[in-house]
């Protein structure tokens, strides 16, 4: 824009600023939605990592709970009744499913005594058993295995 300067009688250009009579120190619309903008993008990142970590932390603590059921389950098995080889299986409360798998691996008589006082044999089992807890996951099932040796010892019908 134009304008003839009183004082020198010149024509001199104004810029929009100084015509409208605004001070060059504020932003414009444009910066001020550019900003918005990136303030969103950045609420919607920290949104998603937290919907994220409380997810994980959920699972975690699940996983948590079924391995000590699975403890729980194994030492039953294993310091409880006497062992068998078979599969069994059960619901254990709270969404969570179990399931025990025993299978002898091997047996074998082992003396006791002295050669003087004989004592019965006992009869050695080493069974491996298996158990797996189950529950279902918000998207997919989820499950914890654990395995170990049993030994059962039961005294032997020969002497």
């Amino acid at each position: 824009m134009r304008h003839r300067d009183r004082r020198h009688g010149v024509w001199r250009h104004r810029t929009r600023r100084q015509v409208l009579g605004r001070q060059s120190g504020g932003f414009t619309l444009f910066e001020v939605m550019v900003a918005f903008l990136i303030a969103i993008l950045a609420l919607g990142v920290l949104y998603h990592s937290g919907i994220d970590g409380l997810l994980t932390a959920r699972v975690a603590g699940r996983m948590e709970e079924a391995v000590a059921r699975a403890q729980s389950r194994l030492t039953a098995l294993c310091h409880g009744a006497k062992l068998a080889d078979g599969v069994s299986s059960g619901d254990d409360g709270s969404g969570f499913a179990w399931r025990s798998q025993v299978s002898s691996v091997g047996t074998a008589n082992v003396p006791r005594g002295s050669a003087e006082e004989p004592a019965r044999p006992l009869h050695a089992t080493l069974f491996a058993v298996r158990v797996t807890v189950s529950w279902g996951g918000m998207f997919s099932a989820r499950a914890v295995s654990l395995d170990t040796s049993c030994l059962s010892l039961a005294p032997s019908d020969t002497l």
